[in-house]
């Protein structure tokens, strides 16, 4: 029984957008305004991540005494990035500016990026902001 209605959950997810290559390096990465952030004099960067207000997460937290809100540390090539995710750069400018400041070829500075930024939107710390007019498709 349960294994039908996981086979339907997982039949009625929504076909992911897959956008075109020229579209991803025209998008801009954004911080998430809830995360603050401070620059320590060594070049690293401290995001501060406040906990969700769901009811159960409070009484958890309570409970085994969880702090709050997470601390991040990033080090220095990531600080230079989290910098750079402030919306008025596209994710090409990224990649020319991380290209420059440490020397990488673009296959390096290209891949290490989309990399860095997939694992930053996974935990919800950017989001990527994609041109209207940028050409999507239905991937499955």
């Amino acid at each position: 029984m349960i294994h039908r209605i996981l086979y339907a959950l997982r039949l009625r997810k929504k076909p992911e957008l897959q956008y075109q290559r020229e579209d991803v390096f025209s998008a801009y990465p954004l911080r998430n305004q809830l995360v603050t952030w401070e620059e320590e004099p060594s070049g690293e960067i401290s995001l501060v991540i406040p906990q969700k207000q769901k009811v159960w997460i409070r009484i958890v937290a309570k409970l085994f005494n969880i702090p709050d809100k997470r601390v991040i540390v990033l080090d220095e090539v990531g600080a230079f990035v989290w910098k750079l995710c402030d919306g008025k750069n596209t994710i090409d400018i990224v990649i020319r500016r991380l290209r420059n400041e440490y020397s990488l070829t673009r296959k390096e500075a290209e891949t290490s990026l989309l990399t860095y930024l997939r694992q930053l939107a996974k935990k919800g710390l950017i989001g990527i902001a994609v041109p209207k007019d940028s050409k999507k498709t239905k991937g499955g």
